[in-house]
């Protein structure tokens, strides 16, 4: 795939150099160690100042989770003004779209207030997309892959009651729309990123229904299209108990797709979904060899949403008391 014409790697000089000197502050290995280690919860918080989160120590559950939030909305926001192309920041926005949609049709639902839950790190504000919703006029100022999946998904809800087949029909529009703006970003590393993405899913949703001894009819409701690995070999695979290592083999998913088979036998689901985001990392972890192009913008947001969540599964354990071992499992 060609990149787009008036775009270039050397577009990316200044960006790349400052978000590697950035990646000196990222939540390293020897990081999270410190803070499994350390022998309160306090002293865990402290090591993420070292990642500019500030002072942790005394926060409460929602403001730890609002502390990630601003600093997701805020990085997002500012590598969308910095970026060549701004198009490639909104790839990876589009997750908090269909996020913001998910908490406005369950609270509803629900007859709760989600205002809190809502992210700010989309394309849309959330305060649009909410007054859109409640006056339901989702078309015009909402993507037509988001409005349409949002009525499909609160109308399944209302049939079945279902939360998490609501979840799956904004998951599969989410993943169609990424592929469809990574096409049109020129960047065949992210195209191949969201293929490897979508492999991920639908292994991880595959294993897990057979794990509940599904049939074919109920994956090809859940299952999203655009992997390399298709919706109807999957499902066949299902279907005839075939190995799903055997369609995975030699990709990346390959060691994955080997421990999903066992977890179908009763292995925990512990180190098969280690293994899954393993192979996004590992896909990622080759923009290391390019010293200036999108693939360093790309990587540099995987990287923090990985910091995100690893912080927040750590902060959060040790406010439960969770032993450190756990934790790191």
């Amino acid at each position: 795939m060609s990149k787009s014409k008036t775009i270039k790697d050397t577009d990316y000089l200044y960006l790349s150099a400052y978000l590697r000197a950035r990646e000196s502050q990222l939540l390293s290995n020897e990081r999270v160690n410190r803070m499994l280690d350390a022998k309160t919860y306090e002293d865990a918080a402290k090591v993420l100042e070292e990642c500019g989160y500030g002072d942790m120590a005394d926060v409460t559950a929602a403001e730890l989770e609002k502390r990630f939030s601003d600093k997701r909305d805020r990085t997002m926001k500012d590598l969308a003004l910095m970026a060549p192309d701004s198009a490639i920041v909104d790839v990876f926005r589009v997750k908090f779209d269909y996020h913001n949609a998910k908490v406005l049709i369950k609270s509803e639902a629900a007859g709760t207030q989600g205002e809190s839950l809502l992210s700010g790190a989309g394309r849309i504000p959330p305060e649009v997309l909410q007054d859109a919703y409640v006056r339901d006029e989702l078309k015009g100022g909402i993507p037509a892959v988001l409005g349409e999946a949002i009525r499909e998904a609160k109308d399944t809800l209302a049939r079945t009651d279902d939360p998490r087949l609501s979840d799956f029909v904004l998951d599969r529009a989410y993943y169609k729309e990424f592929q469809e703006l990574a096409e049109k970003s020129g960047s065949s590393f992210l195209v191949n990123y969201g293929k490897l993405a979508v492999d991920s899913a639908n292994l991880r949703t595959a294993v897990r229904a057979a794990r509940m001894q599904k049939d074919g009819a109920f994956l090809r409701g859940v299952i999203s299209d655009g992997g390399s690995v298709s919706k109807e070999r999957i499902i066949t695979a299902l279907s005839s108990g075939t190995p799903f290592s055997a369609l995975f083999a030699g990709s990346p998913l390959a060691e994955a797709a080997a421990a999903g088979d066992d977890v179908i036998s009763g292995a925990k689901l512990t180190h098969f979904e280690k293994l899954c985001d393993d192979a996004l990392s590992q896909y990622l972890s080759s923009a290391k060899l390019s010293s200036f192009s999108e693939r360093v913008l790309i990587a540099y947001i995987c990287a923090l949403e990985t910091e995100i969540s690893t912080a927040r599964i750590i902060l959060t354990g040790r406010m439960a008391n969770i032993p450190s071992d756990v934790i790191r499992e």
